[in-house]
């Protein structure tokens, strides 16, 4: 594959497995990552061009490819990862920074240098993998908020190459979900986050990551929450009281410890992730008259 004006990485056939967090997937036909937006602009425009399908990968934290693959070209946006403040001022209710994130920065260590930098808002993400375009796609967030809570603006790229900033409003955040048209690529973000006492926002940290801990599955490679929580009720409760916390198929598992993970327990392919999620989402329509969506996004095609 040669892409004219590309300066960035560019690796052909390439095991999706080594790039989620699930560790499971088929190989891309290409895996490409661009130096910076300019570079972003010339892939996106070159793969518009030729009609050739691609999919940004982000941190592949909420990701299932399937066994058989993506037939098409996987972008990260790894080095597109910039943090800086962009600016300060003071309003109602204490002085404020509006920062600067590149959208393959990773979430953790955007929290980190909010932490660093005494910097409060930001702690709901305590925990959270993956990058900051992946969080914003998805409206990532926990009952302490979410991050279109803070978003200020967010700048795309579209398939053409045009670059524009979106506010708040135009990315219409609602649970587990932004308005990102498609084919559009998410290079940078502002957020807004207040000046607090760092001590006290190190301890809030502390404080959500051990509980996050308590409850979640660690040392086992997963996705996250498979599934969103309905309206009334946790996915995880209602998975665990149609007593499926254990379940298995092939090397895929629904967690002992939290039932709305799914965990990878060596070796597990996609199609068991498939079949799991197949058995709950019967089970608890059936049991619950509760029909789960899931919050993970499966892409490829079937070996």
């Amino acid at each position: 594959m040669n892409i004219p004006d590309f300066r960035g990485e560019l690796k052909l056939n390439e095991p999706l497995s080594k790039h989620t967090s699930f560790s499971i997937g088929g190989p891309c036909d290409a895996l490409a990552a661009p130096l910076d937006r300019d570079d972003l602009v010339t892939l996106l425009k070159h793969l518009a061009g030729e009609r050739l399908p691609y999919f940004i990968l982000g941190g592949g934290t909420n990701l299932l490819v399937r066994d058989g693959g993506f037939r098409g070209v996987m972008i990260t946006l790894e080095r597109l990862n910039e943090i800086r403040i962009d600016r300060e001022y003071r309003s109602v209710g204490g002085a404020f920074a509006v920062v600067h994130a590149g959208a393959g920065a990773g979430l953790p260590r955007l929290l980190t240098y909010a932490v660093d930098h005494g910097l409060t808002g930001l702690e709901f993400a305590t925990g959270i993998p993956g990058t900051v375009g992946g969080a914003i796609c998805m409206n990532a967030g926990t009952a302490d908020g979410e991050i279109g809570d803070i978003v200020e603006s967010v700048t795309l790229v579209s398939p053409a190459g045009e670059t524009s900033a979106n506010g708040k409003e135009q990315l219409g955040f609602r649970y587990r979900t932004a308005k990102i048209p498609d084919g559009h690529c998410i290079t940078d973000i502002k957020v807004v986050l207040r000046r607090s006492e760092k001590a006290r926002i190190k301890n809030r940290v502390k404080e959500l990551m051990d509980k996050r801990k308590q409850f979640q599955p660690a040392g086992l490679p997963s996705a996250g929450s498979v599934f969103k929580n309905p309206q009334d009720e946790a996915a995880g409760k209602l998975i665990e009281a149609v007593g499926l916390k254990g379940r298995t198929a092939g090397n895929a598992q629904i967690s002992e410890k939290h039932a709305n993970f799914i965990v990878n327990r060596g070796d597990a392919r996609a199609k068991d992730v498939l079949a799991l999620m197949k058995i709950v989402t019967e089970k608890v329509l059936e049991a619950r008259g509760v029909r789960l969506e899931p919050e993970i996004t499966i892409i490829g095609e079937d070996s």
